[in-house]
């Protein structure tokens, strides 16, 4: 009888032995990935420098340069760094424009643009115009436009992004040539309207 219940212990130990071995190494494996998953997510993000304008500030990836020599007050130019300037050469602008609509009234200044487009471009390019319209995560409305001119040599995709502001707006424009090398043109310009915060301005 003593010699039943001693195995009986000797089972019932050994169950507990290998449970409490089983709860040590899974948390410690759960974190091990974790902290895997954590340090590739972090891998990816890009550097990036804060540009501050009088009209406001936002973010720049830090493989794009600021060219000085074609940018003013009101407005800035963007290469990846590395790259020859030429007039095609893919850039992002950033360009501060009055016009006399209240952030409310971002409709009348939406239906404005698309008719000086409609004004500006062949009839084909108009029709096949891509727009977008969607809250950055800031708060502001910001209505884009893609065009796409496979008639031009080389072809290019401009696509235009309109960050809604009080009786004034910023442009953020690409200009994309596929230039081999800027590939992350998209997301640039996509991380800069992002990121973006009007400064007041006496208009």
């Amino acid at each position: 009888m003593k010699k039943r219940i001693n195995m009986l212990f000797c089972i019932m130990l050994l169950f507990l032995i290998e449970g409490c071995a089983k709860e040590e190494t899974e948390p410690v494996e759960q974190q091990q990935q974790m902290q895997q998953q954590s340090a590739e997510d972090d891998s990816v993000i890009p550097s990036v420098f804060k540009q501050e304008k009088i009209f406001g500030t936002y973010d720049v990836y830090e493989d794009w340069v600021f060219l000085e020599n074609y940018s003013d007050d009101e407005s800035a130019f963007y290469t990846k760094k590395g790259e020859e300037i030429t007039n095609k050469t893919t850039n992002i602008s950033v360009e501060y424009r009055q016009n006399q609509y209240k952030k409310e009234e971002y409709n009348i200044l939406i239906s404005a643009i698309l008719y000086q487009l409609k004004l500006e471009l062949k009839q084909e390019l108009y029709h096949n115009l891509v727009t977008e319209e969607y809250t950055s995560k800031n708060g502001y409305t910001v209505f884009c436009i893609e065009v796409n001119d496979e008639q031009n040599d080389p072809p290019v995709k401009t696509i235009q992004r309109y960050i809604i502001g009080e009786k004034a707006h910023i442009v953020v424009q690409t200009t994309d040539f596929g230039e081999k090398g800027t590939e992350n043109v998209e997301e640039v310009a996509k991380n800069i309207v992002e990121s973006f915060v009007w400064r007041e301005i006496a208009i």
